[in-house]
């Protein structure tokens, strides 16, 4: 009798750990890798008289930056930037966990297609959802693409929310 009531503690404690193990998993599983190479950073530029910042997804001391954001200190606007896509771009989708945001924007063609999107509300529940989860997932011209930060691009997504909420 004893051995019987052991195995089966043993066994609803083998099953409650896999429970545990399979509900981790699942509700991390909406939550995007981080990928090789790319994390956030922000940049102050603080040679003109009102600070701005940008807070830049990209490849470190290169040119690979699928999407960027840009304010004035404490101005509480944000502008996304793509650089180098259609130059037919007129909207972005981004996502950050149960916020979702459309964006339109224009497109200039100089050199390289640069979408630029309309203001967007440095307090908005996007933004606070992007800096509470530190990942979005992007879709422009039909294609979709996850970024998520490290902890140290989840430090310069806060730094940077801050910075333009004021």
């Amino acid at each position: 009798m004893m051995m019987k009531r052991s195995l089966a503690l043993v066994g609803v404690s083998v099953g409650g750990v896999l429970a545990l193990m399979l509900g981790g998993a699942a509700s991390a599983a909406g939550v995007p890798a981080v990928s090789d190479g790319y994390d956030w950073t922000m940049r102050v530029n603080d040679e003109e008289r009102t600070q701005s910042a940008i807070l830049a997804y990209e490849v470190a001391d290169t040119d690979d930056q699928p999407l960027n954001f840009s304010c004035e200190e404490g101005g509480n606007r944000i502008f996304a930037g793509i650089s180098g896509n259609s130059p037919d771009l007129a909207a972005i989708a981004l996502v950050s966990g149960d916020q979702k945001l459309r964006l339109s924007g224009t497109t200039d063609v100089d050199e390289i297609p640069y979408f630029t999107s309309q203001e967007l509300a440095g307090g908005s529940p996007f933004i606070r959802a992007f800096a509470a989860n530190g990942w979005l997932r992007m879709t422009a011209d039909g294609a979709a693409r996850d970024m998520a930060a490290t902890a140290n691009g989840k430090q310069a997504i806060q730094r940077f929310v801050r910075f333009c909420a004021g």
